[in-house]
């Protein structure tokens, strides 16, 4: 009987460290946080080499879209009058990224078309994640990034996601599909690739 006790305890002993793992692994906790990434395709990177002095590239993701209060945040439908009486609406992110203090900065690479990327954020609604290259030397705000191309649910083309008229009433300067609203539960990993065309920025510049 002390030989089977003995050999009892020596088989739980043996057994500890599994079952210890095994608990644990059932009550860690989720993370408290979301990671969206992916790969960002560069269209037309060339012309990039030639402004590639002037400013920077930045991935950034903006907050749910709302236009309360007043001046509004994240990405989407501006209606006409909104800036004030005459003032044409249209669609354009409305203040700053959820990450504008520490945007992912890609850098020019001779050659390369696609960069990776992966962000790290908290869980809820975001109204678009974009690529947009950010003038060192324009001070007006609404000028001084040209969005290279956002995430719309469609990695094989180009959307800028804008939609942008001169005036009330007059054709579009730009009419692109809009960005897709990304939602993040706790703990997801979401893969996004999306395509970007350097070749506004010569446009939006002149």
């Amino acid at each position: 009987m002390r030989i089977l006790s003995f050999s009892l305890k020596i088989t739980l002993l043996a057994l500890m460290p599994l079952l210890c793992m095994n608990s644990c692994k059932d009550d860690d906790p989720e993370p408290d946080t979301a990671k969206i990434s992916g790969t960002i395709t560069i269209e037309n990177a060339q012309i990039w080499e030639q402004w590639k002095d002037s400013g920077e590239v930045q991935l950034t993701l903006f907050p749910a879209f709302d236009l309360d209060p007043f001046p509004g945040a994240g990405w989407g439908e501006v209606p006409d009058h909104y800036y004030g009486t005459g003032v044409p609406g249209g669609r354009f992110a409305l203040g700053a990224p959820v990450n504008a203090q520490n945007p992912i900065v890609l850098e020019y690479q001779p050659g390369v078309t696609q960069y990776n990327y992966t962000i790290t954020l908290d869980p809820g609604e975001y109204s678009a994640l974009a690529l947009g290259f950010r003038h060192d030397n324009i001070t007006d705000p609404t000028r001084r990034t040209a969005t290279l191309g956002v995430h719309f649910d469609n990695p094989n083309d180009v959307s800028y996601g804008i939609v942008i008229r001169p005036a009330i009433g007059a054709p579009n300067i730009f009419n692109e599909p809009a960005p897709t609203t990304i939602i993040l539960e706790k703990g997801d990993d979401k893969t996004i690739n999306f395509k970007a065309d350097f070749g506004i920025v010569p446009l939006w510049y002149q």
